[in-house]
C-alpha cells in the first residue's frame, strides 16, 4: 500500500524556503496529493477487486462479455428512492426490481470516468503554483540560501550583508510590483480553481452538490441509516444492466443482469470527503481573497506584518527601510522575513534603515546646495525636515 505513495513524495516534501503561503499550499500540495492518491486508490483492483461484477442467468453471453458491456455502456437503478432500502438483499432487490421503465431509469455512466476526472482536477489545482514556479524563478531560494536555519549562519558575513542589502536598496520598481502581481493573479486562480472544480462535479454527478447534501448531513450527523438510503441513490452498489443481441432465429433477445459496483464503496467516501474539503477550501480561499484586499490597501497593516514577528523591533525601523519604496519591494521583504533566521531578518531591516537614511540625507544636500553640519547629529534628522 505504500507504493501507492511513493509518487507523492516530491509534493509532500517539507522545503526549506516557501514561496507561498498556508492556504496556497493546501490548494497546490494538500489538495492535489488527495486527488492523486484517490485517483491511484481507485485504480487498485487488488485492493478492490473489479470495477463491475454482474450475475447473470444461463444463457449464451459470457459473464465476462457481459461485465465488459455493462462497464462500457453503463448501469441504471429506479429513480425511486425506495429502490434501494432492500438493495444489500439480493432475493428483495431482484424481486423489486423487474422491469423498470425508460422514464424511471436513473443511469449511471460516470464511474469509468472517475479516475481520469480526480486526474484531472488534480492538474487544474497544479496549475497556479506551475504558473508561480515559473515566474518566480527561483529568486528567493538565491537570496535566501544558507540563512534559513535556527542559528546564524557562517554565510552571513559582513560581504553577504553588503550585497543582499545592495539588492534590495537598488530601484527596481517595475520588477518588483510585477512579482507581486503575479502572485496576487495565481492566489485568486486558486479561488477560482475551487469554483471550476465545484462546477465540474456537479456537471457530472447532475447536480451533485444538491443531491449528495442529504448524504454528506446524515453522516456528519451518524445517521447510518439515512446515510446507506441517500448515499445509494448517486453511488449504488447493485444496479441493473440489459444486454441486447439477435437470436438465433432473427429476433430481438434481451438479457438483463444483476451487477455489483464495489468502487462505489470507494467513490461514496471520496465524494463525501470531497464535498465537504471543496466548501471548506471555498469559504478559506474567500477569507485569504479579503485578506489580500486588506494588505494591498492598508499600509498601517503591512508595516504591522513586518515588525510582528521580529519583535521587539521599533517599527519606526521598519517604517524607515520602507520610505520611497513601492509595494512590490514590501512584499519581497516579506516573503524573506517568512523563511530568513529572524536575527538575519532584523539585521536586514536595520541595515536597510540605515541606508535609506543615509539616501535621504543626500538627497537632502543635495537640492540645499550642502549643508553638513546639519548631519552630524541623527538626532537633529527628522522627517520633517525632508
Amino acid at each position: 500500500m505504500l507504493e501507492f505513495a511513493r509518487p507523492l513524495q516530491s509534493i509532500l516534501r517539507i522545503k526549506q524556503i516557501n514561496t507561498t503561503d498556508l492556504v496556497w499550499r493546501l490548494h497546490c500540495r494538500a489538495t492535489v496529493c488527495l486527488l492523486l492518491l484517490a485517483s491511484l486508490l481507485l485504480s487498485a483492483r487488488q485492493y478492490f477487486g473489479n470495477p463491475i461484477d454482474c450475475v447473470i442467468g444461463g444463457g449464451t453471453v459470457p459473464a465476462s462479455t457481459m461485465n465488459e458491456f455493462c462497464w462500457i455502456m453503463g448501469t441504471y437503478i429506479s429513480s425511486d428512492p425506495n429502490f434501494v432500502l432492500d438493495s444489500t438483499d439480493l432475493v428483495k432487490i431482484n424481486a423489486k426490481i423487474g422491469h423498470i421503465p425508460e422514464s424511471e431509469r436513473s443511469y449511471q455512466k460516470y464511474y469509468q470516468w472517475v479516475v481520469f476526472i480526480l486526474a484531472l482536477q488534480a492538474c487544474i489545482f497544479s496549475l497556479p503554483n506551475f504558473l508561480w514556479k515559473a515566474w518566480e524563478g527561483g529568486r528567493l531560494q538565491s537570496l535566501c540560501d544558507g540563512l534559513t536555519t535556527p542559528l546564524v549562519s557562517d554565510q552571513w558575513e559582513q560581504s553577504r550583508k553588503k550585497k543582499l542589502v545592495a539588492h534590495l536598496v537598488a530601484e527596481f520598481p517595475r520588477l518588483h510590483r510585477t512579482y507581486l502581481l503575479r502572485y496576487c493573479f495565481c492566489t485568486l486562480l486558486n479561488f477560482c480553481n475551487v469554483l471550476v472544480n465545484i462546477f465540474l462535479v456537479n456537471v457530472i454527478f447532475s447536480g451533485f452538490w444538491a443531491n449528495y447534501h442529504p448524504a454528506v448531513t446524515a453522516l456528519l450527523s451518524f445517521d447510518f441509516p439515512s446515510w446507506n438510503r441517500y448515499n445509494s441513490q448517486m453511488f449504488p452498489k447493485i444496479a441493473k444492466c440489459d444486454f441486447h443481441f439477435i437470436g438465433p432465429s432473427g429476433s430481438k433477445q434481451n438479457r438483463d443482469g444483476l451487477c455489483l459496483l464495489s468502487l462505489n464503496v470507494v467513490n461514496e467516501k471520496i465524494f463525501a470527503f470531497l464535498w465537504v474539503w471543496f466548501l471548506v477550501l471555498l469559504i478559506i480561499s474567500a477569507l485569504n481573497l479579503l485578506y489580500w484586499v486588506v494588505v494591498l490597501c492598508s499600509k498601517s497593516f503591512r508595516l504591522w506584518l513586518l515588525a510582528a514577528p521580529l519583535y521587539p523591533i521599533q517599527s519606526a525601523v521598519v517604517s524607515q527601510a520602507l520610505h520611497g519604496q513601492g509595494i512590490g519591494k514590501w512584499f519581497l521583504l516579506h516573503q524573506l522575513c517568512r523563511n530568513l533566521n529572524p536575527i538575519i531578518s532584523k539585521e536586514l531591516l536595520q541595515s536597510l534603515s540605515k541606508a535609506s537614511k543615509n539616501n535621504r540625507r543626500k538627497t537632502y544636500q543635495m537640492r540645499k546646495g550642502g549643508e553638513p553640519d546639519f548631519y552630524t547629529d541623527p538626532e537633529v534628522f527628522t522627517e520633517e525636515h525632508v
